[in-house]
């Protein structure tokens, strides 16, 4: 019975759970990911109105025209003797007119305010570069998060493997005599415990899984198969060529960058403030008027007709404002803009600072990486080699079951230290890429 509970959990936990899946790979979740993203969505609605704002008409240099209409009508009740008119009549109007304004110079002001607007919308293209940049790290990490859990899969799917096959052939060697249920019962302990330890792996991976899928936005969770293995590029880092792309490609200070063009923008505009305005007003309006007085004419004794009348006017009008003296509150205005500028550039010099010397601490890190990778093959092979050199032993009756468990121990921590130490380069690969803009 216990050889068909081997055999299920080496089925099940090994490869039962691989069939009937959906592949899936880097490229096909940075691909669904940023199609599903609601950020990188919301960030295109964004880009759509800082585009459609960014016109000469909303920097003011168009003249606006408005069409106004009018109507109305009085009905009036005069016992005053001393009026003109005495007794009821009404009076109504019904008229249209065009107001037109023109700013027609405005210092420069309009120039600056287009600029303004051009730079609106490259900020909200930088910024969904930004979310993009941060969501291809995001999936990168944690697929690989997924990698780095199904590669300690197959360390411990390895081990139960052997095992189970020492379990076997102990069992063989009972049968002709040659074993007892002492050794037989050491091998089954060590089959349950890397049964447990690779059944407890199981959920770290789907964890890892899960942590991907929450990226990925899908409605309906996908039990996705992932057939790639967990690999890195053990190379030494060119740390003069990623300082320069660091310097053209970093998002911070591309943000940063983008914040001094603005600020740059704001002095220019409040500069621009010295200089006169000059505006054109201009209207033409008609109107018909009625009139009709509620009596008999005395010179005829007929009742009064509706009388009407129309009007025509027009006018044209310039108007010129320059501020001479503000209490010197323009001059304060232009000298914080300045200042604020200059924060700027000393913003962006401290995060150039900040971020270079975190470039050094990960290339560091890097070469750390590498000799601990280079180690930790070594120790593999090391230990590949003491694993079939126990081997042979064990079966010469030369060691105890106790003895090789000792040692597929040692074979089964150098490679988690492996496994662990390519898992962390790639940590270090995607910090360093992420650092220096190469995502996006």
């Amino acid at each position: 019975m216990r050889k068909y509970i081997w055999t299920y959990l080496v089925c099940f936990l090994g490869v039962g759970s691989m069939s009937g899946q959906n592949d899936m790979s880097l490229e096909k979740a940075i691909s669904i990911a940023m199609e599903n993203n609601y950020g990188i969505q919301i960030a295109e609605k964004s880009i759509a109105i800082a585009e459609n704002n960014d016109t000469w008409a909303r920097a003011g240099k168009y003249p606006t025209i408005d069409l106004n209409g009018q109507l109305g009508g009085n009905l009036t009740n005069d016992n005053n003797p001393a009026s003109f008119l005495q007794g009821s009549y009404f009076s109504g109007a019904l008229g249209a007119s065009l107001d037109a304004q023109w700013l027609v110079y405005a210092g420069g002001r309009v120039k600056i305010a287009k600029e303004q607007l051009e730079s609106l919308v490259a900020q909200q293209q930088l910024a969904q570069k930004t979310q993009i940049h941060d969501l291809m790290k995001q999936v990168i990490q944690a697929y690989n998060a997924v990698l780095f859990q199904q590669a300690r899969m197959d360390v411990l799917q390895q081990s139960l493997d052997l095992s189970y096959d020492r379990y076997r052939y102990e069992e063989t060697k009972k049968d002709y005599g040659a074993s007892n249920s002492y050794n037989i019962i050491q091998f089954e302990n060590a089959i349950y415990t890397d049964s447990i330890n690779l059944a407890s792996q199981s959920a770290q991976l789907e964890v890892a899984k899960r942590n991907l899928h929450l990226l990925l936005n899908e409605e309906d969770y996908t039990d996705y198969a992932f057939n790639e293995r967990l690999a890195v590029s053990a190379e030494p880092l060119d740390i003069n060529k990623l300082k320069e792309i660091m310097s053209e490609e970093n998002y911070t200070l591309k943000t940063l960058s983008m914040i001094n063009e603005l600020n740059a923008l704001n002095t220019a505009l409040e500069e621009a403030s010295r200089k006169p305005t000059v505006s054109l007003n201009g209207n033409v309006g008609i109107a018909e008027n009625a009139f009709q007085f509620y009596a008999d004419n005395p010179m005829t004794g007929e009742p009064f007709g509706l009388l009407f009348s129309e009007r025509i006017n027009g006018g044209l009008s310039a108007n010129v404002n320059w501020n001479l003296y503000d209490g010197g509150l323009r001059k304060t205005n232009i000298q914080n803009a300045k200042l604020q500028e200059e924060m700027g550039r000393l913003d962006i010099l401290e995060a150039r600072a900040a971020i270079s010397n975190q470039l050094d601490i990960l290339a560091t890190n890097y070469s750390n990486q590498l000799l601990i990778l280079q180690l930790a093959d070594e120790q593999v092979a090391l230990s590949q080699k003491n694993l079939d050199m126990t081997e042979a032993r064990f079966k010469n009756g030369q060691l105890s079951s106790l003895d090789f468990r000792n040692v597929q121990n040692q074979y089964l921590t150098a490679l988690f230290n492996k496994v662990n130490a390519m898992y962390n380069l790639m940590l270090t690969q995607s910090e360093v890429d992420f650092l220096v803009g190469r995502f996006g």
